[in-house]
């Protein structure tokens, strides 16, 4: 056990020595993997923002029906059982114009601004969930509704939030295929630094072969090397799309209040991180197993 130990000590001691032997060239390898693993790690970050914005957008298909301001509690009353007794509503919330203003103060950065007027300018409104999402008897229903004294919009505003979530499944498909390529490059490159690794020691590894080294001798401080320098890759990815986000959320945080919501950047969490630099160095360690045992084969099978 101790011997086997002592073999891997000794290997990653090897493999660091040859990163600081070309401080670099290391660097380099690793901030071209570092931006490729970025990539996909901003995607999700994107998605993930979108998602949370989506995921708080009502798909539920449903109607709000607006009524006049000069509606009165008759006109209120009168509407509500006209729309409660339509075939298509399944349910009808009523919202009357203080509880309305209420929650956009609440809701939105124009508390000032609304506690500045007079007058209420919101009207009463319904919100009217439906039993069907098909277009052709939605669009019946908004004509119905709208011809009832007092009302003055049908608004139907769900099918863009439900298309909004499909567009976000989507995107974590798309994600994942993307994903999925970018891994394969850096394992690919990281194979091919090392395999000119072996190509450059050959000499080297011939006589140690010779003097009894094995195979496991020989390929352990290469698998070493391509495993750091894949965390290396996945910590340097995680830096610049933390980065790429702190920066995004700057701007977008000076520009939600003048759209009167709060949007926030989602990156990701600690369990993530630490699964992505694995996922890197994996992806590094099974780069550099192929390709040196590739290379080894090479040498075996030359004269």
């Amino acid at each position: 056990m101790r011997t086997w130990l002592r073999l891997h000590v000794l290997a990653l001691r090897a493999a660091l020595a040859r990163m600081a032997a070309q401080p670099w060239s290391a660097a380099m390898s690793i901030l071209v993997l570092g931006v490729a693993l970025a990539l996909p790690i901003l995607a999700a970050v994107l998605l993930r923002t979108v998602g949370t914005v989506a995921a708080s957008l009502d798909t539920e298909p449903h109607a709000n029906v607006y009524l006049s301001l000069d509606a009165g509690d008759e006109d209120v009353k009168r509407v509500g059982e006209a729309l409660r007794a339509h075939p298509e509503a399944r349910s009808v919330r009523f919202i009357s114009r203080t509880q309305a203003l209420e929650e956009l103060k609440a809701t939105t950065h124009l508390a000032d601004l609304l506690a500045a007027i007079d007058r209420n300018p919101l009207p009463h409104a319904f919100t009217v969930r439906l039993r069907s999402a098909e277009a052709a008897r939605l669009e019946a229903a908004r004509i119905a509704w709208s011809a009832l004294p007092k009302v003055d919009q049908v608004a139907s505003d769900f099918e863009w939030a439900a298309r909004l979530a499909r567009w976000v499944r989507f995107g974590d498909r798309l994600l994942a295929a993307v994903a999925i390529a970018l891994a394969l490059a850096v394992g690919f490159i990281i194979g091919h630094l090392i395999r000119l690794q072996v190509l450059t020691r050959r000499e080297e590894i011939q006589v140690s072969q010779l003097i009894g080294a094995t195979a496991a001798d020989v390929r352990r401080p290469f698998l070493y090397h391509g495993a750091l320098q894949g965390a290396a890759a996945g910590l340097a990815g995680l830096g610049l799309g933390a980065l790429a986000v702190a920066w995004i959320g700057h701007e977008v945080s000076a520009l939600a209040p003048a759209y009167a919501t709060e949007l926030k950047a989602v990156f990701l969490g600690p369990l993530e991180g630490i699964a992505t630099v694995a996922g890197a160095a994996a992806l590094g360690l099974l780069g550099s197993l192929v390709a040196v045992r590739r290379e080894l084969t090479r040498f075996s099978a030359a004269p």
